[in-house]
């Protein structure tokens, strides 16, 4: 018995909550590293001010310190929040995340089986070339980003600010400064950014023909398997976007009159209007490094994330196909 468009949608979703839930600080850690920017160099004096205008340490902080980023890597994000709010500021934003995941996967998977069956009712084939796949994994994820994008551009804020807000406070906030596209920003690289999903289900469905020619659902580490392995070659291939799609939709920390600045301000914060600014900006400060910054949390994250989702999710449908099964006998 096969599973409705709906029915998939609701598995996919189901699975990437648990799968995102539980590798959460990890997202949360891969976030900050990626939207923070250096700013272009500035240039200090010619030589430093005498004892008396300014202590030596205090110019080495002042003109030095600077364009020095806030946080490291990852162990360096999570000890700086454990160090300051405990365990609990691991878990920032953690909601917003988990129902915009479940969301964006309801929508992929929904579109996803939708334009492969379009796909077969046109061709009458029973499996789609790897380009196909491919080029249908893509669709599928442009589609649903129309749909679900402003909640991606909602949880990376709110795991940016610094102030503690609600969606709908952050709603107001980007309607009132940037529009009604402001919850829309960053839709350009995001549908560049569909070529992710696509390589990875596409790698995924390719894999699973390949290695698992007869199998209808696969064991729990036979699917781990193949989504890690399909989710790292799609990272990699796409990472710089990744990177320049986060500082876009980083929040911005518009000061109101008369406030004064907290010891979380981020004096080096930088912002960007368009994802081309954005990669321009980090290949002139950082070069290499800086295309790919943030790209062990986002491998280890989005590893474990793929692979527990289609773990998860072959279990789960496996075992709705199963339920409706009973119920039809009983019927």
């Amino acid at each position: 018995m096969s599973m409705t468009p709906f029915e998939k949608a609701a598995s996919g979703a189901l699975a990437s909550a648990i799968a995102n839930t539980l590798v959460y600080p990890l997202d949360l850690s891969k976030t900050l590293v990626q939207t923070q920017a250096k700013k272009h160099r500035h240039k200090s004096p010619q030589s430093p001010p005498s004892d008396s205008d300014m202590d030596e340490s205090i110019y080495k902080q002042k003109y030095n310190a600077k364009n020095e980023l806030k946080y490291k890597n990852t162990l360096d994000v999570l000890r700086k929040i454990y160090a300051k709010k405990g365990v609990l500021g691991w878990y920032h934003g953690l909601f917003s995340s988990i129902f915009g995941t479940a969301v964006q996967n309801f929508a992929y998977f929904y579109w996803y089986t939708i334009v492969k069956r379009v796909y077969h009712r046109i061709y009458k084939t029973a499996k789609p070339t790897t380009a196909m796949e491919l080029f249908l994994g893509a669709l599928a994820a442009a589609i649903s980003q129309l749909f679900t994008m402003p909640i991606g551009v909602l949880t990376t804020q709110q795991q940016t600010s610094k102030e503690h807000k609600s969606l709908l406070q952050l709603t107001h906030d980007i309607i009132e400064h940037d529009g009604i596209s402001g919850l829309w920003k960053g839709l350009k690289v995001s549908l560049v950014l569909c070529i992710n999903p696509s390589i990875t289900y596409g790698s995924y469905e390719r894999l699973r023909q390949v290695l698992f020619p007869n199998k209808e659902y696969l064991g729990p580490m036979d699917s781990f398997s193949l989504g890690v392995l399909a989710k790292s070659m799609a990272t990699l291939a796409t990472q710089p976007l990744i990177v320049s799609k986060a500082m876009l939709q980083k929040k911005k920390h518009i000061k109101k009159e008369g406030e004064k600045a907290s010891e979380d301000d981020d004096d080096d914060e930088v912002h960007f209007d368009s994802f081309p600014e954005a990669l321009a900006h980090l290949w002139n400060t950082e070069q290499f490094k800086g295309l790919y910054k943030g790209i062990a949390p986002q491998l280890l994250k989005g590893v474990f994330v793929q692979g527990l989702l289609f773990m998860f999710k072959d279990q789960i449908d496996a075992q709705f196909v199963k339920f409706l099964n009973g119920l039809k006998k009983k019927n």
